[in-house]
């Protein structure tokens, strides 16, 4: 991607650095600027009308850089593997609908980078985004419009003393617009205009950290915080009255939070162990009457204080410099979001300010070895949810919390083979379930929890053999499998979606600075469906199971790219 430098996946509930890493999270690592000057640009098309074009340009000297970067893409609609199209899976759709495309999106982004004085450097950077007509068949309303506005300005001190290694100050601001609407569903028609709703979510924090390196170990330490505001309201498009003016009733989140880790190596070992505490606020300050206008019929409550803890340790033992043994064990919380406490749809579907944080306490247990031409992997893990939070109904339609539990694991490897050639296999197992149920639910299936899933590919790069910058052939064969879903929640709305199995293939070459890649994703035109129907539909406010839509079928595309 033109954008992204790198993402890392961090599994499980070890980070404190983060507040609300209840299983792990992902780091997008995005490009900053370069010394001198650079240029790449990109360009994609493929089948059903896809097609996307981009670049950015980064130069400057040692203390000054400067990044800026522009892609355009978009789509018509895609069949599935049986010949639906996109606006088949839902009946809504009218005349209009059936015919338009499934998105544009235009992406801004530039970012500044100044060495004031040496060791010391700042990086502003600044990215919008604009969807226009983004389809979503799953539920009752699709994307006018969805903007996202990103900025973030860190500096960082390098050995500032014997106290501190790094420190850093960081500043954000995120703020993200969603319009969806009826305009191309048979509603509108039948209604006589349009309903949309305009909802703006803000994200505004700050974040302090230092590392420091002691003879114990080192030391990571900070705190940080956050405001973050969530209004929404629906209304008329044709005439701008609002049918629902309290449908976000302008919800504020207060967040301040401290931390501290530790990293130390002891002979073989290697442990690092963290802790971190959290004070979280809540209110809806839009009332009727002083009370929420529906949430009045399940509780009188608004305002909510909750204190997080939160805190892991983890340990490495490594029998020699190729392989380890690793476990961990750590707790984490998730905060509820505004739509859970304090959606206003209707009076049969609303949030529940009285729902809690969930709890994770998690254990993990693992085996690693890295050799020059394998590379294996296994790990296990349990996780305990207490006040896991839960979609509940009918009458009314809200979220509760349940006591509840996610088992699984993994297995990963990948093998050098010879003359360029590698191969991959994966394996990902997870079982979900619940100690205890919500209202009109006695499943005793977890929602949202994949099915059984493999995956074993074939890969193969000149450049491992051929030892030259100028000129290299690459290619991937792989084939992904998935069981049936044999433990959905049927009571939440959820199908036992059938197992299905997708040959993807890629074969590129690389000349100089040129990049000419070509590949075919679903080769055998599998039919077939990865999203289950959990989630309630919150967009159009009438909190519907969103429907199940399959996945592209055959996928032909090609890529080029130069960077200079």
């Amino acid at each position: 991607m033109l954008t992204v430098d790198k993402i890392e996946v961090k599994e499980g509930p070890f980070d404190v650095t983060k507040q609300g890493m209840l299983g792990g999270c992902i780091d997008v690592i995005t490009k900053k600027p370069k010394e001198g000057i650079h240029a790449e640009t990109f360009g994609k098309i493929g089948s059903f009308d896809f097609w996307s074009l981009g670049g950015y340009v980064t130069g400057g000297s040692e203390k000054f850089k400067i990044l800026g970067g522009y892609n355009y893409s978009e789509s018509g609609q895609y069949k599935d593997g049986g010949g639906t199209r996109l606006s088949g899976f839902n009946p809504s759709y009218n005349d209009m609908g059936k015919k338009m495309k499934a998105f544009e999106k235009t992406d801004v982004w530039g970012k500044v980078e100044v060495e004031p004085v040496k060791n010391h450097d700042l990086l502003l950077s600044y990215q919008f985004g604009q969807g226009n007509d983004i389809m979503s068949p799953r539920v009752g309303m699709d994307m006018e419009r969805e903007t996202t506005n990103l900025v973030n300005a860190r500096y960082a001190i390098e050995d500032l003393s014997d106290f501190s290694e790094e420190l850093s100050l960081e500043f954000y601001h995120n703020q993200v617009g969603h319009y969806p609407y009826d305009k191309y569903r048979k509603s509108s028609i039948q209604n006589g205009f349009i309903k949309a709703n305009e909802v703006l979510s803000a994200f505004t924090g700050g974040k302090m950290q230092n590392r420091q390196v002691t003879d114990f170990g080192i030391l990571t330490y900070g705190t940080d915080m956050y405001y973050r505001k969530w209004d929404g309201r629906l209304i008329n498009k044709d005439t701008g009255e609002q049918l629902n003016s309290d449908l976000f009733p302008d919800c504020d989140a207060y967040d301040v939070g401290a931390y501290l880790s530790l990293d130390k190596e002891i002979a073989n070992w290697s442990f690092s162990a963290g802790v971190r505490g959290d004070w979280f606020y809540t209110v809806a300050n839009r009332l009727v009457d002083g009370e929420l206008k529906y949430s009045k019929f399940l509780t009188d409550t608004n305002g909510h204080y909750d204190v997080l803890p939160s805190g892991y340790l983890l340990a490495k033992y490594y029998l020699n410099e190729k392989a380890d043994f690793f476990a961990g064990a750590g707790h984490s919380m998730r905060t509820p979001t505004a739509v859970e406490r304090y959606l206003q749809a209707g009076p049969l579907f609303y949030g529940n300010p009285d729902v809690k944080p969930t709890h994770n306490t998690e254990g993990d247990l693992g085996f690693e070895l890295n050799m020059d031409k394998i590379q294996f992997r296994i790990k296990g893990f349990y996780s305990w949810l207490v006040d896991y939070i839960y979609q509940e109904g009918p009458n009314p339609k809200t979220w509760t919390n349940i006591d509840a539990y996610i088992a699984g694991g993994d297995v990963k490897a990948l093998v050098d083979l010879m003359s360029g050639f590698s191969a991959e296999a994966a394996c990902a197992y997870q079982r979900g379930g619940k100690y205890s149920e919500p209202r009109n639910n006695e499943d005793k299936n977890l929602a949202q929890i994949p099915p059984l899933k493999t995956k074993l590919a074939l890969h193969y790069d000149s450049s491992s053999i051929i030892k030259t910058k100028d000129f290299s052939i690459f290619g991937t064969f792989e084939w992904v499998h998935s069981e049936k879903d044999f433990h959905a929640d049927i009571d939440a709305g959820e199908q036992r979606i059938s197992g299905w199995n997708a040959l993807n293939i890629r074969i590129g070459t690389q000349y100089k600075a040129f990049k000419l890649t070509f590949g075919i994703d679903n080769m055998a035109n599998e039919n077939y469906a990865v999203s289950n129907s959990y989630e309630y539909d919150v967009t159009s406010t009438s909190g519907a199971t969103p429907l199940i839509v399959n996945e592209p079928g055959r996928f032909f595309y090609g890529t080029l790219s130069a960077a200079f």
